[in-house]
């Protein structure tokens, strides 16, 4: 229960305090902390890699171009064409692995799954972001992939270290700390809460209610496909983790990407997607928490 009331108020108090986007600066070093634990904990013997891998990032590209051409074709405006692109293309968020952990699923199979959407979405975007925008992205991209590889392999290196160093010890401290990635990943909601709040008050003028309510309602349909969808790509050893991988998104990197290349309104989609995906995450860990 104690977690839960610390999830809601968390989130409530990013929303609330949009004055909080200030401490965006501390956002990489969560992540770093969180993956940091993860790596120090993962079995690097158990077999991880899988045709599922495979599927999630096929599924996660394609629904990305269908979803983004369908909503063309049906007549809807480009501009939330775009948005929805833009969140349904997101690869793997950097968490994911660290929520597989708490949810007591495999860690090795998570952080493959996120390593592998992470590189491939980056290889696709540079192609794909001027074919939707109509514009290019490549001026854009070697500072969106050093913050990427900035929180992912300096805590691969970090655990790499101390598992060097302290083999088994080293393992042991990942599952201690473990717990404490939770509170880590509260922080973080708060921190992206008061992102998108803030957001929303500096473009009040520039979006209607009615723009926002019908991103919202987009991003709420996509996190429904990207969860379902990724559970029935892993059923038989692997639903929770799949559905992981597609639905749980990094939303600050397609954020930025729209931003840089002058797509504001398409930036409205992963930002506003933050809420579905860390309220389903919740969700999981209290019926986890309630299961054990």
């Amino acid at each position: 229960m104690f977690r839960t009331i610390m999830l809601v108020f968390c989130f409530a108090a990013g929303w609330f305090i949009p004055s909080l986007a200030l401490l965006k600066p501390l956002m990489p070093y969560c992540l770093i902390y969180m993956l940091t634990v993860v790596f120090m904990r993962m079995d690097l013997t158990q077999r991880v890699f899988s045709w599922r891998h495979l599927w999630v990032i096929v599924v996660n590209l394609l629904s990305a171009f269908g979803i983004w051409k369908g909503m063309l074709l049906c007549g809807i405006p480009e501009p939330f064409a775009q948005a929805a692109f833009f969140t349904t293309i997101t690869p793997t968020a950097t968490a994911a692995p660290v929520i597989i952990s708490l949810l007591g699923g495999s860690i090795g199979f998570a952080l493959v799954g996120f390593l592998l959407s992470a590189l491939v979405v980056s290889c696709v975007l540079p192609i794909a972001v001027p074919l939707v925008l109509h514009q290019s992205a490549w001026t854009a991209m070697p500072l969106v992939l050093s913050r990427v590889c900035f929180v992912t392999l300096l805590p691969a290196l970090l655990a790499g270290v101390l598992r060097l160093c302290f083999k088994q010890r080293a393992q042991q401290w990942g599952k201690r700390l473990t717990p404490s990635t939770l509170y880590a990943w509260m922080a973080l909601v708060a921190i992206i809460a008061a992102s998108a709040s803030d957001f929303i008050d500096a473009s009040g003028e520039s979006f209607t209610r009615a723009d926002i309510l019908w991103v919202l309602v987009i991003d709420l349909l996509i996190c429904i496909f990207s969860f379902g969808v990724g559970a029935l790509l892993g059923i038989g050893g692997h639903a929770r983790e799949c559905s992981q991988l597609l639905g749980q998104k990094n939303t600050s990197y397609t954020t930025y990407l729209a931003f840089a290349c002058g797509a504001p309104f398409a930036a409205l989609g992963p930002a506003f997607y933050v809420f579905f995906h860390n309220a389903w995450n919740g969700l999981q860990l209290i019926f986890h928490k309630e299961k054990n």
